[in-house]
């Protein structure tokens, strides 16, 4: 089964310093930690270097400063975080997590400042591959919001696609429910996530569930509604499986072959051969259904299911111009004698293709006196039925016949 997972998108304007963290050490909030005059000199230049795409400089700056203050907690923490956005900035993870992994070592940010940290590291962790870690310091984040803060769905999907990664599919489920939960418009992609974690887990009902709402969000996915399909059939639900089918038919979103022979043999199969002729030559009609000989002798046996004997006719008829066997023609013989076509029934059989049986030619020649005897020639339909009556699978129903013709013919 295809998964779905959400993207991680690391947003490079959540790496910012609160204005606290941002100010000398005279203008500091009471309960933010200070910084010195020379820290905040060159942090406030490093964020102007920034602004230009300056890295290189913003770079060197904060590793200046970061040489003269290594002994002040406050201030090493907050250069080491600029240093992180400076590396996230230009994409270089591996370096901007050793700066974030540095300036929360001594608990010495402000409390918002650390927390935005903690959240751009549990991105970043993810994104290098390293999950367990990410999971523990986005867990560590949410214990530390404010509260009455609620977690936002962002955490919530991020944390679900870390199990993912981990493929510990029951840590999935109840983040990423949270995360749907919290969303007006939950992405797609959140809901693909909880449906493979489902799946992953076997449990069948709930998928259904989730895949209900994906064909709604994404009808023209063609997989959702195989996928539904499958499920329900998986749980013996075979009214809900083909009622997935048909509506992913009526979606026009059906681009194989095996997609219009399953739903044709599933209609068959509940008794719909009318539709599943419907919706076969639709796919011939398409060209998606290849028109082979194989192909139009299924559609022509689901038009004789359905006794479209017409339409059935004509498929056989096809057929027997692309592969001539003695099969089709006797198929197609007793079709012709049910919809009383009695002179293309002679002309069918009076040329016996080359396979023909024993078995085959008797048959054909009953169904040849009986035309004959449908057409008012008596004479040749008992002519017919002395031959049936030589060959031993015939003889039984031609000796019947033969009895009736004779006291018909001999009481005139």
């Amino acid at each position: 089964m295809n998964r779905i997972q959400q993207p991680l998108k690391l947003s490079l304007l959540a790496f910012g310093l609160t204005m606290a963290l941002m100010q000398p050490a005279s203008a500091a909030p009471e309960k933010a930690p200070e910084l010195s005059k020379i820290t905040y000199k060159y942090i406030q230049k490093a964020q102007e270097q920034m602004a230009e795409d300056n890295y290189s400089a913003a770079q060197e700056s904060l590793e200046h400063v970061l040489s003269k203050v290594q002994r002040r907690k406050a201030d090493s923490a907050a250069v080491n975080q600029m240093l992180g956005v400076v590396f996230a900035n230009q994409e270089q993870f591996g370096k901007a997590l050793e700066y974030f992994r540095a300036a929360l070592k001594d608990d010495a940010l402000h409390r918002p400042a650390a927390q935005q940290v903690r959240y751009n590291l549990a991105q970043l962790l993810m994104m290098q591959g390293e999950y367990k870690e990410s999971i523990s310091t986005l867990k560590t984040w949410m214990s530390n919001l404010d509260d009455g803060v609620e977690v936002p769905a962002r955490a919530w999907i991020m944390l679900a696609n870390n199990y993912s990664r981990l493929k510990e599919w029951k840590n999935v489920v109840e983040p990423a429910k949270k995360a749907v939960a919290a969303t007006e418009k939950p992405p797609e992609a959140w809901y693909s996530l909880l449906l493979a974690a489902h799946y992953e887990l076997k449990d069948y009902p709930s998928a259904v569930d989730v895949l209900e709402t994906l064909v709604v969000i994404n009808p023209a996915k063609k997989m959702y509604w195989l996928q539904l399909s499958g499920m329900n059939m998986s749980m013996k639900k075979d009214a809900a499986a083909l009622s997935a089918l048909r509506a992913a038919y009526r979606h026009g979103v059906f681009d194989k072959e095996s997609d219009y022979s399953q739903l044709a043999n599933f209609l068959t199969f509940r008794g719909i051969p009318y539709m599943a002729g419907v919706a076969y030559k639709e796919g011939m009609d398409r060209g998606v259904v290849e028109a082979s000989y194989d192909n139009i002798k299924r559609l022509a046996n689901y038009w004789s299911h359905a006794r479209e004997t017409d339409r059935a006719i004509e498929m056989f008829y096809k057929a027997l111009a692309m592969d001539e066997s003695a099969d089709l023609q006797v198929r197609l013989a007793r079709l012709l004698a049910q919809a009383e076509r009695y002179d293309d029934l002679i002309k069918l059989v009076s040329e016996p293709a080359a396979d023909i049986s024993s078995k085959q030619k008797g048959s054909m020649l009953v169904m040849e006196g009986l035309a004959w005897y449908q057409l008012g020639e008596k004479q040749k339909s008992l002519n017919f039925m002395r031959k049936a009556a030589q060959i031993d699978s015939s003889k039984g129903q031609a000796n019947t016949w033969i009895g009736f013709l004779e006291q018909d013919l001999n009481s005139k």
